[in-house]
Formats: C-alpha cells, sequence, structure tokens
C-alpha cells in the first residue's frame, strides 16, 4: 500500500504494520511528507506522554497537557513542511494504560489538517478494541463540534480504517 493508494489521507488508519508499514514510510519519504516514528511502549501517564510528544514533534517552546499536544500538533509550522506528514506509532495496543488517551487526540488534530488540505496520516500497528473504542469517542464529540454554530465549516469525525 501506498500513501496515494491509502485513500483516506485524513484518517487513522488501525492495523498497519510488517512491509505495509515500510512501504507506507518509503512512499511519504518520496512525496516529500515529514514521517514521524512514534513508540508509545513503557508510556505509563499522561505527563511521560505529553513530554514524549514534545520530544518527538520538537515543540518550539515548554508545553503541559494534551490540549497543548492538539494544538501543537495541529500546526508543525516550525518545520516548514506543506507537502504532509506521516505519523507511525507502535506500542499502543490495548494493554497500554495511555493508547486511549494517545489515539483520542487524533481527529481532532486530523480535522484542523484537513481544513487546510494538507495531508496528515496516522497509521498505528496495533487495532484493539479499546482502541476503536477511544476513537469512536473522539469522533462523537468532533461530530458535536461540528454541529454548534460557529464551527468552521467541514469540522467533524474523521474516518478510521481498520486493516486486516
Amino acid at each position: 500500500m501506498k500513501v496515494d493508494e491509502i485513500g483516506k489521507q485524513f484518517a487513522v488508519h488501525l492495523g498497519v504494520s510488517g512491509s505495509v508499514r515500510e512501504q507506507l514510510k518509503a512512499d511519504a519519504r518520496l512525496h516529500g511528507m515529514m514521517v514521524f516514528e512514534l513508540d508509545l511502549t513503557g508510556i505509563t501517564d499522561q505527563t511521560a506522554l505529553c513530554q514524549y510528544l514534545a520530544r518527538k514533534f520538537m515543540y518550539p517552546f515548554p508545553t503541559r497537557g494534551l490540549d497543548a499536544a492538539i494544538s501543537l500538533i495541529s500546526d508543525l509550522e516550525w518545520f516548514g513542511n506543506t507537502r504532509g506528514h506521516l505519523v507511525l506509532v507502535r506500542g499502543a495496543d490495548d494493554s497500554s494504560p495511555i493508547a486511549g488517551d494517545f489515539v483520542s487526540l487524533f481527529p481532532n488534530i486530523l480535522d484542523r489538517w484537513r481544513t487546510q488540505q494538507v495531508p496528515f496520516i496516522v497509521a498505528i500497528e496495533e487495532k484493539g478494541d479499546h482502541l476503536k473504542g477511544a476513537l469512536a469517542g473522539a469522533n462523537e464529540f468532533m461530530e458535536t463540534a461540528g454541529r454548534l454554530a460557529w464551527a468552521q465549516p467541514g469540522t467533524g469525525p474523521v474516518d478510521v480504517v481498520v486493516h486486516s
């Protein structure tokens, strides 16, 4: 599978591993996209998750909390890349204490990239029920936000694609 073939570029893809993961990474780089490889193994709480994300995404200033993560990962202007971003994730299995918090960030982040029309693809190796539930909850929030009178046009849930 290639970046062009993934079809839904503003989606969270679950169950992406092995050769498909490597092909996505190579294809994203070929298209000038930035690639972020995250491994959540061993991250046990939100504070550690926030610190890890700050390091991996090289935030330009100190931050705290998951709201800051949403805001900054929705921007990434300090990298100067307008070709898109691919986030590859390992270690977000159902037994992880932070996996649900982590994946629930992405509907909001993807919605913001979608309004900018800059590809943002999230490919997660795992595909457990806990991840699916966390994404469903975050998408419900985005759907409600999209119905608000002051919502930006197009605001709403993002696609979640589960690969076999």
